[in-house]
């Protein structure tokens, strides 16, 4: 491990500075510490983080000196252990681009950081402060571990259409069928069959962690008509027998089914009643034991007039994010229609998906999201730093 260390530092970072580095922005003593606790009024009462050490006063304290590399980690979880600091300032003196490294190297060496204390220990105490929940990407089995090994609160967005196009669906459904509404009885039975088994494999892998998918859009791109010997039947149908299936082997299931880009509120209440319908048909009295429930799926620039009709009449919306324009075109306008969302329906879920870094995390605030869902790779990061930008606003007072 020794011979590795060399290799975390990053540019513009301390990544050779030792234990004495990080403890320098530490120096107060006790007593100076409670004074100083007293005088500015910088307290915190939550009893998750009482430690000896204490929260930031100013911006510039937390910027002196960046963990950047395995053994800093180690310092800073020892220094929260001996009461030197707390546990947010701990999360505030890590370079959260560093631990992108950091957790990749570990990886490399074939040691999860689920066996390393400090890595975990942090991104745990991340988990404490931090409300924003990250989630993943994925439609496989393997994915799905790779995600909960980062920690994910579940699988952000699975697109039915994606799914058809993997083995051994691929090989045997022509790419038409996913054009064509009316597809013959014979067909129906096979495209059922093969796709229940996958959604028994990703639900069954997931164990209980929520997932959110997507229905498909139909053959002229719209989502208000829905026929019953069409895919947009099957791939529900296939869906609610995967769930039966697993409920009945114990495995708990927790299923948001979003509504591909609805252009009216009549549109999405039309895809509500599709779906309820189907899962009446499918699962008899069993429904009431299965637990899923529909949101919408729209693109970031939706405007505004759909975008609070939806507010009105859902609990989720995904938010499909556009990385061609990252948060280049996200102006006072867009921001404003996810505020009057918020106003609207103070309590709903608005979740970010698509390729998104700890970069777009300022903006994704901005607009009142509570959600993400990233690639599996920047999922310690992601959490981290939004960590460390929520704690900025409740401590420093940054308003994201």
């Amino acid at each position: 491990m020794n011979r590795k260390e060399d290799h975390y530092s990053c540019n513009g970072t301390t990544g050779g500075s030792s234990i004495s580095n990080v403890k320098a922005l530490f120096s107060l003593s006790g007593q100076e510490q409670a004074v100083a606790e007293n005088e500015q009024g910088w307290v915190q009462d939550d009893y998750l983080f009482r430690s000896e050490g204490d929260l930031y006063r100013t911006h510039a304290d937390h910027l002196a000196v960046k963990a950047s590399s395995l053994s800093e980690l180690l310092s800073l979880v020892e220094l929260v252990e001996i009461g030197t600091i707390s546990r947010e300032e701990a999360l505030m003196s890590i370079d959260a681009d560093c631990f992108r490294k950091i957790v990749g190297d570990i990886e490399y060496s074939h040691q999860g950081y689920h066996e390393m204390p400090s890595p975990q220990k942090l991104l745990l105490w991340s988990d404490q402060v931090r409300n924003l929940k990250v989630f993943t990407g994925g439609i496989t089995p393997k994915e799905v571990w790779i995600g909960k090994f980062m920690g994910v609160s579940g699988l952000g967005l699975v697109r039915c259409e994606e799914l058809l196009k993997m083995e051994p669906l691929k090989s045997i459904i022509p790419t038409e069928w996913m054009r064509d509404e009316e597809i013959a009885v014979p067909m129906q039975r096979r495209l059922l069959c093969l796709l229940q088994e996958q959604w028994e494999s990703l639900l069954y892998a997931l164990q209980g962690m929520p997932v959110t998918i997507s229905l498909m859009r139909t053959s002229d791109g719209t989502t208000c008509s829905y026929f019953t010997d069409g895919i947009q039947d099957i791939q529900i149908e296939a869906l609610f027998r995967a769930m039966r299936a697993c409920e009945q082997q114990g495995i708990d299931c927790i299923v948001d089914i979003v509504v591909n880009h609805p252009a009216s509120a009549e549109q999405f209440e039309d895809g509500v009643r599709f779906i309820d319908q189907v899962a009446e048909q499918t699962l008899g009295h069993l429904r009431r034991s299965i637990k899923y429930r529909v949101g919408a799926l729209i693109p970031w620039n939706i405007r505004s007039s759909i975008a609070s009709d939806l507010a009105r009449v859902t609990n989720l919306l995904v938010v499909e994010w556009d990385e061609r324009y990252g948060t280049s075109l996200v102006d006072s306008t867009i921001i404003g229609v996810y505020h009057h969302i918020r106003l609207i329906h103070p309590r709903i879920h608005i979740r970010a998906v698509g390729h998104l870094t700890s970069e777009d995390l300022p903006v994704i605030y901005g607009m009142g999201m509570d959600q993400i869902s990233c690639d599996p790779q920047e999922v310690p990061v992601m959490r981290i730093a939004a960590a460390q930008l929520e704690l900025m606003e409740q401590v420093i007072g940054v308003h994201l």
